[in-house]
């Protein structure tokens, strides 16, 4: 993610505004080249939500040509242009609790990071993992600190599903697709409330 945002701090969003008709990327591209003397491979269009386009540059130096916001009349649309930004469109949250746990019956081919937060869900972001999972030394338990909102969402099991392609029986039969299923318990070793909760309960917030 940390990638992506370096990029996107090249970034300019753009809406189309008043009686919104059909723009196309092109529409944009042209119009960019024509009102701001920009070259081909200055820049690239693509569609994008909730604003109509993403205008990423191929340098800081040409967007800071565009710098804040931009009001684009062209022939049959109006543009307004602004910096892209993590924030707009977003709330701000927190976690309330740092929890450590044990997760058991990862298999050892899906022993990593990503299958864990896969089987823990959204409700629950990884801070770090335990030494010895991260080095693969003890492989029967998965052990990690995370942040939770709510403790009452950590699941206690879940059933981890892998697909994998199977050879065909023959040469000239396809590959078929089957899943393997293993069983995954959790199991909350320690919790503790973060400052920022405390103090949020304690304003009454």
């Amino acid at each position: 993610m940390k990638e992506a945002e370096e990029v996107l701090a090249r970034g300019m969003v753009a809406t189309i505004t008043g009686t919104r008709p059909s723009v196309s990327p092109a529409d944009v591209e042209a119009t960019l080249h024509a009102m701001f003397d920009l070259q081909p491979g200055d820049f690239t269009v693509h569609k994008h939500a909730p604003e109509d386009f993403l205008i990423i540059f191929s340098s800081r130096l040409i967007m800071d040509r565009m710098a804040g916001d931009h009001l684009i009349n062209a022939a049959h649309f109006t543009l307004l242009l602004r910096p892209w930004c993590k924030l707009a469109h977003a709330t701000a949250g927190s976690f309330a609790y740092s929890v450590q746990l044990e997760l058991r019956g990862i298999p050892t081919q899906a022993w990593h990071l990503a299958m864990a937060e896969h089987i823990l869900g959204t409700g629950c972001w990884v801070e770090r993992l335990h030494p010895e999972t991260r080095s693969r030394a003890d492989l029967a338990t998965f052990r990690l600190t995370g942040r939770v909102r709510d403790l009452a969402s950590i699941r206690r099991d879940a059933i981890l599903e892998i697909v994998e392609h199977v050879p065909g029986i023959r040469p000239d039969l396809p590959p078929t697709v089957r899943t393997l299923e293993y069983p995954i318990s959790i199991r909350l070793v320690r919790s503790a409330a973060l400052p920022m909760a405390v103090d949020d309960a304690a304003n009454g917030d």
